[in-house]
C-alpha cells in the first residue's frame, strides 16, 4: 500500500519533497517516507479532507512519530471524546437532557441508549424502534424523551424507567425527519412526507402535532411538494415555524393552523433545500441551514432576513444541523463538509471551528452550560467538543505588529509591542487582556524573571520601564538617536541591554544611568542573553553574531550568516544559538561558535523562531505564511504548516504540547495538542 501513496500524491501535484537540510540528516528511506505522509496528511487536511488526511497520518511509522505527528493528530480530531457503536451498530443521532447530566445517542439499529454526562457511563438502552432512528428530543423537565424513525414510528419513553409511554406508528407512511416537544410539554411536533399514488404532487410534507399522552394527532399541517425537515416551536408556544426540502420554510399558529408567513427561497436555477432549523433561546431569531451552502437568520415574526452567513466564510457544501447555545450567544453549524462552526450572534463573525468528523455532520446539541457541543455524524460516531480547551483559539489584538510576544516565567500571560500604540499584556490561552500597560508603540519587549517588570523598545529610540501590576511606566531610558531593534534584561545585575542606532547600550534599570556605550560600523539588530547571564549575543544587518562578555564587554566570538540577521534565539539549555539569516535558519553551538545545522526550506526570510524546551525542535514562522517545525535531530523539515493569509512574525513553543504564533496584522493563533 505504501508503494502506491508517494506517486498518488506527487501526481496530484499537491505534496513537493520535504524540506531540505544540511546538517544532520537521516536518509533511512522509511523516514523518508514518513516525511512524505505527514506532508500529504497537512495537505489534504487544508484541503478539509479529513478521512484522506487522517489515512495518511495513521500509516506513519510509529517509531518516527514525534511533535509534528501529535500536532495533525490533534488538528485532524479536535473533539474530547468519541462515542463509537458496537458490533456493526453506527450512531445516528444525540440529544442532551436540560440538566446536562444525560445524553441520548440513537443507533442504526433502532436502539437507544443512555449516557452519564460527563463520564459517558451507560445508563441504560431503550429498545422499541426496528430500525434507524433519525431524531431525538428531551421534554423541557428531562422527564420523558420522544424518536423518530425511519420505521414510520414515534415513540414517547419515560427517562428513569426506560419504558415506553406511547407510540405512534400508523399514521405516518414514511420516516420520521424530526421531533420536537412544545415548550410546555403537551404536544408533540413531528415533521415527515407521504407519497401520493392517485394524483399530483406525487410527494407531499406536512407537520403534524400530537397529544403527548397518547400521540395521538390533533392537527395536521400540509406544506409544498417536498419532505418537511424540521420543526420548533417559539417559546412561548404560540406558533411553530417549519423548514422543508421544497426551499420554503413557514410560520404557523398552532391554535388555528393559520400560516403567519413564509420565506420562499425557491429558485429554478439552483436547489436551495432547507436541511435544518432551530430557534433562538429568546425566540427572535430563526437559523436555517441550506443547500445552498448558506446559514440564513430570519426574524421570527414576519420570515425577514436579519443575516446571511456566506459560503466564503462559512461552510463549503450543504449545512445539515444549526443549533443556538442555551445562552443564545452561540450558533453552531454543521454539514456535508464534516467541519463543525462556531459563530458569535452578536454579529456572527466566526468564532471557533471543529474538525474530526471524517463524513456528514448530521446533527449537533449543546449541554447546558453551553461549554461543550455534541454531534452526530454519518461516519457514525457521536463526538463531544470541549469547547474551553479547543485545539486552536484564535484573537486579535492589535492591526500592526506585534513585532515580538515575551511571556512571564509561567508561560501563561505575553506582553504585545504593537505599531498602533498598544501596549497590553493578555493571557495567552485565552486573548483576554490582563493588563492595559500603556498607549504606546512598541518594536521589541521583555519581561524580568520574576514577571513583574516589562521593558519594551520603539520607533523614537526610547527605552520603557512598566510596572505590570499598576500599568505604569516607571522608568525611561532616553539616549539612541534612531529607533531601537533589540533589548534583554540582565535579570541578576539589574541591567537593561539595547541595541539601535548602531549602538549597544547598557543601562542601570534602578539609578536610569547609561552605563556603557558601545559603538559598531554596522547596524546591530537583535540581542539574547544566555540563561546564565554571561554571554550577550548581538545580530547585525551585515549577517554577523557577535557574543560579548557581561562582565567585561569585550568581544569573546564572532561567526558570519550569508545574510542579515532577522531574529535570533538561544535553547533553554543556552548551548544553541539559532539565527533567521534571510530566508535560512543556522543553528550554532553558543559556545565554540561552529555551525551545527542549516535549515533550508522557507520561500522568505522570517522574525518567528523557538526552540522546544528539550533542545530537540526549533519552530519557525516567516514572510511566506507558513510555520516549520525542524527536528534538530535528523536536520529535517518535519512539517509545513500552511492556511494563514497574514505574516508570522512570533512562533513559540509555549509546552511540548503547546504552539504560539503571531502575525504581522495581530493576530493570535494558539494551538493545543
Amino acid at each position: 500500500m505504501q508503494k502506491i501513496i508517494i506517486p498518488l500524491v506527487l501526481t496530484l501535484g499537491i505534496v513537493h519533497h520535504p524540506c531540505n537540510a544540511q546538517g544532520q540528516t537521516r536518509d533511512d528511506p522509511s523516514y523518508q517516507l514518513y516525511l512524505t505522509q505527514i506532508a500529504a496528511a497537512e495537505a489534504f487536511l487544508q484541503l478539509n479532507k479529513i478521512s484522506t488526511a487522517t489515512g495518511y497520518l495513521n500509516a506513519c511509522d510509529e517509531q518516527y512519530r514525534d511533535i509534528e505527528w501529535r500536532f495533525l493528530k490533534a488538528a485532524l480530531d479536535q473533539s474530547t471524546h468519541t462515542l463509537t457503536g458496537q458490533n456493526g451498530v453506527t450512531f445516528t443521532n444525540v440529544k442532551v437532557g436540560p440538566d446536562g447530566t444525560i445524553v441520548a445517542v440513537s443507533g442504526s439499529d433502532g436502539s437507544i441508549v443512555l449516557y452519564s454526562f460527563p463520564g459517558f457511563e451507560i445508563i441504560r438502552e431503550l429498545k422499541g424502534h426496528s430500525s434507524s432512528i433519525s431524531t431525538l428530543d428531551f421534554s423541557s423537565d428531562g422527564k420523558r424523551l420522544a424518536s423518530g424513525g425511519r420505521d414510520h414510528a414515534v415513540i414517547l419513553w419515560d427517562v428513569t424507567t426506560g419504558k415506553q409511554l406511547a407510540k405512534n406508528e400508523g399514521s405516518f407512511s414514511q420516516g420520521i425527519y424530526q421531533v420536537r416537544f412544545s415548550p410546555d410539554n403537551s404536544m408533540l411536533g413531528v415533521v415527515s412526507w407521504e407519497r401520493l399514488n392517485e394524483r399530483k404532487p406525487y410527494i407531499f410534507g406536512f407537520a403534524k402535532l400530537l397529544n403527548v399522552n397518547d400521540l395521538h394527532e390533533e392537527r395536521r399541517i400540509e406544506l409544498d411538494n417536498h419532505p418537511a425537515s424540521g420543526i420548533v416551536f417559539t417559546p412561548d408556544g404560540h406558533d411553530i415555524l417549519i423548514a422543508t426540502w421544497g426551499e420554503i420554510a413557514y410560520s404557523y399558529n398552532v391554535q388555528t393552523g393559520n400560516q403567519n408567513w413564509n420565506f420562499d427561497l425557491s429558485d429554478p436555477s439552483g436547489y436551495n433545500a432547507f436541511h435544518s432549523i432551530d430557534i433562538s433561546p429568546d425566540g427572535k431569531t430563526l437559523a436555517l441551514g441550506s443547500a445552498d451552502y448558506r446559514v440564513y437568520l430570519l426574524d421570527v415574526k414576519d420570515g425577514k432576513v436579519l443575516h446571511r452567513i456566506e459560503p466564503w466564510v462559512g461552510h463549503t457544501k450543504i449545512i445539515k444541523a444549526v443549533s443556538f447555545s442555551p445562552d443564545g450567544k452561540w450558533l453552531a453549524t454543521g454539514g456535508e463538509d464534516q467541519t463543525i462552526l462556531l459563530w458569535n450572534t452578536s454579529d456572527f463573525s466566526r468564532k471557533q471551528s471543529c474538525i474530526g468528523h471524517v463524513n456528514t455532520v448530521s446533527g449537533l446539541a449543546w449541554s447546558n452550560s453551553g461549554t461543550s457541543v455534541f454531534s452526530s455524524s454519518l461516519d457514525g460516531t457521536i463526538k463531544q467538543w470541549d469547547l474551553t480547551r479547543p485545539f486552536e483559539t484564535t484573537y486579535k489584538i492589535c492591526n500592526f505588529g506585534p513585532w515580538q510576544t515575551p511571556f512571564t516565567s509561567d508561560k501563561k500571560y505575553f506582553a504585545a509591542p504593537c505599531s498602533d500604540k498598544k501596549l497590553i499584556l493578555y493571557d495567552a490561552s485565552t486573548g483576554n487582556a490582563v493588563s492595559h500597560v500603556g498607549m504606546q508603540s512598541g518594536l521589541c519587549a521583555t519581561i524580568s524573571k520574576d514577571s513583574k517588570t516589562l521593558f519594551t523598545s520603539s520607533f523614537d529610540g526610547v527605552v520603557r520601564v512598566w510596572d505590570i501590576q499598576t500599568s505604569r511606566e516607571v522608568k525611561t531610558l532616553a539616549g539612541h538617536s534612531a529607533r531601537v531593534d533589540g533589548i534583554a534584561y540582565v535579570d541578576e545585575k539589574k541591567q537593561i541591554l539595547s541595541v539601535g542606532d548602531s549602538t549597544l547600550r547598557i543601562w542601570n534599570v534602578n539609578s536610569e544611568k547609561e552605563l556603557n556605550v558601545l559603538r559598531f560600523d554596522s547596524a546591530p539588530f537583535r540581542i539574547v542573553i544566555s540563561p546564565d547571564e554571561s554571554t550577550a549575543y548581538i545580530g547585525f544587518h551585515d549577517g554577523a553574531v557577535r557574543a560579548f562578555s557581561t562582565g567585561t564587554w569585550e568581544e569573546i566570538g564572532l561567526f558570519k550568516c550569508a545574510e542579515g540577521i532577522q531574529e535570533m534565539a538561544l535553547s533553554p539549555d543556552g548551548t544553541l544559538l539559532a539565527a533567521f539569516c534571510g530566508k535560512n535558519i543556522e543553528v550554532w553551538d553558543a559556545k565554540t561558535l561552529k555551525r551545527k545545522a542549516l535549515l533550508q526550506g522557507h520561500e522568505k526570510s522570517g522574525y518567528g523562531i523557538s526552540f522546544s524546551a528539550d533542545n530537540s525542535y526549533i519552530i519557525s514562522g516567516s514572510y511566506d505564511q507558513t510555520f516549520k517545525l525542524w527536528n534538530l535531530t535528523t536536520g529535517a523539515c518535519t512539517l509545513t504548516y500552511h492556511g494563514y493569509e497574514d505574516i508570522i512574525y512570533s512562533s513559540k513553543f509555549v509546552s511540548a504540547n503547546e504552539i504560539f504564533l503571531s502575525s504581522s496584522q495581530g493576530k493570535i493563533w494558539y494551538y493545543r495538542f
